[in-house]
């Protein structure tokens, strides 16, 4: 009898919503555009970080357990990266989703979890523990509502300073294809820039690279996905230099080292 007792890998991704598309109104915020060039002004404090209301469900996305979208922030540049990060809000609420339909029968599997560190290259995650809570909290809800298994865990960090913003989402299970899970994956995405494989690092597994799939140099971000029999993990970055699918992969790697950790 087959060990695949639950079918193929499910997509969980979705495409992410397009840059200035519609934000439900909250409170007396008025619109602004999607994206837009940070001002050469001091950092402003981003609003709230998640709409009052619910995405309602479309195809391509998990019923239920979406974040809505962010108020539209102050032209900061770290509202440059709140906003920026609605794209890994909906990614992440995906994530959770996958792993789950198929793979909890081999034995090698499921022998590492994930610990975000409280740092990241100088970068900070205090400030951004709420937002990263509610992240973490939508992964978990669709996994557990999607049809699929609970994840051992969940974990999410944002780490970010005036110039740069790292966020980041995952969990970690028993998951038998990891190359499976990341084909499934970018198949349910749709709007991101042409998948580059990289180096997953001394770890192993598998790592694959993309951008946003829109705009373009400080509007643009760039994000990294990486599988193994153990983790799931999506890192994206912004900056206000501008990214690369090299400079991501490499942090990726970095922040991999620190946080898949032995159970």
């Amino acid at each position: 009898m087959s060990d695949n007792q639950f079918g193929p890998p499910q997509p969980g991704f979705g495409p992410p919503p397009a840059p200035g598309a519609p934000i439900p109104p909250q409170g007396a915020a008025a619109p602004q555009p999607g994206y837009g060039y940070p001002q050469q002004q001091p950092p402003q404090p981003p609003q709230q970080a998640w709409g009052g209301g619910a995405v309602p469900p479309q195809q391509g996305y998990p019923a239920g357990g979406f974040p809505g979208y962010p108020a539209p922030p102050r032209k900061s540049r770290k509202g440059l990266w709140v906003t920026l990060s609605i794209v890994v809000a909906v990614i992440l609420a995906g994530v959770g989703v996958i792993g789950y339909f198929a793979y909890d029968t081999i034995s090698k599997t499921g022998k590492y979890k994930l610990v975000m560190p409280a740092t990241f290259q100088g970068l900070e995650s205090g400030d951004n523990t709420d937002d990263a809570q509610k992240m973490a909290d939508s992964i978990r809800r669709n996994a557990a509502t999607s049809g699929g298994k609970k994840p051992d865990g969940v974990v999410a960090a944002i780490y970010s300073s005036d110039d740069r913003y790292v966020q980041t989402g995952g969990y970690y299970a028993k998951i038998a294809d990891p190359q499976a899970q990341l084909d499934a994956e970018f198949k349910d995405m749709g709007s991101t820039g042409p998948r580059k494989s990289m180096d997953p690092g001394p770890l192993g597994g598998k790592m694959d690279c993309a951008t946003d799939g829109e705009g373009s140099g400080e509007e643009q971000t760039a994000f990294c996905l990486w599988a193994d029999n153990s983790t799931v993990m999506l890192v994206l970055e912004g900056s206000t230099d501008g990214v690369t699918l090299e400079k991501v992969a490499a942090d990726a790697r970095e922040l991999r080292q620190l946080a898949e950790v032995v159970k």
